[in-house]
């Protein structure tokens, strides 16, 4: 027997399964596209269908909706499916799915790889990156986008009885701000989170300062995190981190000025922070295609909990390259909210407010205040924007604000914190305290 036909056999027997035991089908991750034959999927269809709708679906079910149709062959297939004696119920059906999608996978490789080849020898542009994207969702989560009531109030019941187990620990992914966490619950997978703020303000700082915190759970184990730096090279990332972790300011360390005391704690920090599972991209101005697919590399090879864009202006997208600016941010915007939905963890992007914020008196971003595109509003599942004290430059520690300003899971309102321009970093009101 040769693999094809013994893969034929095993959708067979899968079948027969799920006509005369319709309970099994929820141990079937399987979708029409996964079966050889179209007959096999349209059957499978009908199956899944019916089972949505809370009818068992044996076959006479099954050869009853086909007859309505007037889909005999359907019909048919399922009688001839369900009576075959040859054919044995599966023990284990999750195991033969299994099965069933690695030689689908199979199948879609050798089509994309047919592709790639005819897309190079006619110089086809951006052929290569479709071919990687293609490969990489192969290997994405292969999810049910339709569900019922029952199935989404199961979901979300599932997600109560976790925060509970939790016994009050943070579910979501940790910002290192406990005001941040308590407003937000953290950083949930799916969502695309905006932190708005003017130049200069220490979203960047902020930023890593998340990196920092996303990358190690309240187990103290290292989570894999990404980081999109558009603005600025790894080095430079480097010195933050350097300076947040040893308590010497950014600006000694870039000019060596280093206090024989403070050598111990550097090395502390280099020790600490070099162990993190932190992914890095460091490409000046990227285009989105280019994030998209590092970000589903990194998924795949190191199964990331987060990704984070310093910032959301800096990137590029090529197919929209004569498109008004507005236009290719607001559809910048819409790829990462579908990254983060694609990939299933939380996005958080930096971006620039418009220049009008400083013609007010408190100099407070809106939402509003977002430069080039209103999109940003739309597809952002929060938004942040960010305000600190400006009176004294010259102040170890001075006054912040993270605004919520839109938070569609809960509350919005102000979050206090204080910004240390030393360490370019934010920190809890009670630590600079203690």
């Amino acid at each position: 027997m040769s693999r094809d036909d013994g893969l034929l056999l095993v959708e067979q027997q899968l079948l027969h399964t799920a006509l005369v035991r319709p309970s099994s089908v929820s141990e079937m991750p399987l979708q029409a596209r996964h079966f050889t034959t179209e007959a096999f999927a349209e059957l499978w269809e009908y199956i899944t269908r019916l089972n949505l709708e809370g009818n068992p679906a044996d076959f006479i079910v099954i050869c009853e909706a086909a007859e309505r149709d007037g889909r005999l062959s359907i019909r048919d297939l399922a009688v001839r499916l369900a009576c075959d004696r040859d054919l044995i119920a599966c023990s284990y059906p999750s195991y033969q799915s299994k099965r069933v999608v690695d030689g689908w996978r199979c199948r879609e490789a050798g089509r994309i790889a047919d592709d790639l080849r005819s897309a190079t020898g006619r110089r086809e542009e951006g052929a290569v990156d479709r071919a990687i994207s293609e490969l990489m969702d192969l290997f994405a989560d292969d999810r049910e986008c339709e569900h019922t009531a029952k199935s989404a109030m199961s979901a979300a019941w599932g997600q109560v009885l976790a925060a509970h187990e939790a016994g009050g620990a943070l579910v979501g992914v940790p910002t290192g701000l406990a005001g941040l966490d308590d407003a937000l619950g953290g950083l949930h997978d799916s969502d695309l989170i905006v932190v708005g703020a003017r130049p200069a303000m220490g979203k960047t700082g902020l930023l890593l300062g998340m990196v920092l915190a996303g990358s190690i759970d309240h187990a103290r184990n290292g989570c894999p995190v990404g980081l999109i730096s558009a603005e600025q090279p790894h080095e430079q990332v480097g010195l933050r981190w350097m300076a947040t972790g040893s308590s010497v300011s950014v600006g000694r360390l870039r000019t060596a000025r280093i206090e024989d005391h403070q050598w111990s704690g550097l090395t502390v920090a280099v020790r600490a922070y070099s162990d993190r599972p932190i992914r890095i991209f460091d490409r000046s101005s990227p285009d989105i295609a280019d994030v998209a697919r590092v970000a589903r590399r990194w998924k795949h090879q190191f199964g990331i909990r987060a990704l984070y864009v310093d910032y959301l202006q800096k990137l590029e997208n090529a197919s929209m390259a004569k498109a008004p600016r507005h236009e290719r941010v607001g559809a910048i915007a819409k790829s990462l909210k579908n990254l983060a939905r694609e990939l299933r963890i939380p996005v958080v992007a930096l971006a620039q407010v418009s220049r009008e914020v400083e013609k007010r008196p408190d100099q407070r971003p809106l939402m509003s205040d977002l430069a080039d595109s209103s999109e940003i509003e739309k597809e952002a599942d929060q938004i942040m924007t960010l305000w600190r004290d400006l009176s004294n430059p010259s102040a170890e520690c001075t006054p912040a604000e993270i605004n919520v300003v839109k938070n569609r899971h809960g509350n919005i309102g102000r979050v206090h914190c204080l910004w240390r321009g030393a360490q370019t970093a934010f920190v809890d009101p009670s630590s600079e305290t203690h």
